[in-house]
């Protein structure tokens, strides 16, 4: 299996670095779906296709705002951790992709 922070390179501190691997971890443990299985169900499911590119290591996706505030309540985050782990996202698909995403940022590492 992948390193959940393969395509975090520029996630630097441990405070972000570990948020940022239970979001992996939770997208992971998805009961039936999993990574490709989520990024599946978001370029169907949403009226406008998320996935702005990808990589051999990641998905770059940019998401409306309802995404993050489901994973920050499933992750049982206080509102400065939800407001750090989108900033790392954006922060890495900002260097990895060469531009802001359009709506939020979210960056998922492949399995």
């Amino acid at each position: 299996m992948a390193d959940p922070l393969a395509a975090f390179p520029d996630v630097e501190t441990e405070t972000d670095r570990e948020l940022v691997a239970r979001h992996q971890q939770a997208i992971r443990e998805l009961e039936g779906v999993g990574v490709d299985g989520l990024v599946y169900e978001y370029r169907t499911q949403f009226h406008r296709d998320p996935l702005v590119t990808q990589t051999e290591t990641a998905y770059y996706l940019s998401v409306r705002d309802h995404v993050w505030n489901e994973f920050g309540e499933r992750m049982r985050l206080d509102a400065d951790e939800l407001a750090r782990l989108r900033e790392a996202h954006a922060a890495q698909f900002r260097a990895s992709v060469g531009e802001e995403a359009s709506d939020e940022a979210m960056v998922l590492t492949k399995e």
